[in-house]
């Protein structure tokens, strides 16, 4: 299923992949609304969110993706501090042969130890973060779809 992702680039995930339901979004805790794409795989227990959001010029000149990675990173260890969320890994990956910031961190939810990745991608004064929940206990299985849905993006 192919979708576009903030007028700028394309996405592609795999077989098993649907949109969220309005009552499954519901029970993500979001720190920002925006504009998005929120999809699972149910089977394998994965959820994938891309958001966007475009910012003031003037950001868009003095922020890269690493501070805007950064920043993000302090706000959900704080906010997944109640979930026992440990503090995070930062990463560097290539999203659309572009240089991506992110960071990797693991909490606790409804007793299921979770696996997440965050990764920000900065194209102008578009910021896109493209974020990955999946079972601890799955990790083994649920990276490599993660990794071939970032690997999809396009612009």
């Amino acid at each position: 299923m192919e979708e576009k992702i903030g007028g700028e680039l394309t996405v592609t995930f795999p077989e098993g992949f649907r949109r969220m339901t309005d009552g499954e979004m519901k029970k993500l805790n979001r720190l920002e609304e925006g504009p998005g794409i929120f999809m699972t795989d149910p089977e394998r227990h994965i959820v994938v969110t891309v958001g966007w959001k475009r910012i003031a010029l003037l950001a868009s000149l003095l922020l890269s993706a690493k501070d805007i990675a950064k920043n993000a990173g302090s706000q959900i260890a704080r906010a997944m501090k109640p979930y026992g969320c440990r503090e995070p890994e930062y990463t560097v990956r290539t999203i659309a042969g572009a240089r991506a910031y992110g960071f990797r961190y693991a909490y606790t939810a409804e007793n299921v130890g979770m696996e997440a990745e965050t990764c920000v991608l900065k194209r102008g004064r578009v910021v896109l973060y493209f974020n990955f929940y999946a079972r601890e206990a799955l990790e083994k299985e649920s990276l490599p779809v993660w990794e071939a849905i970032l690997a999809s993006v396009r612009p």
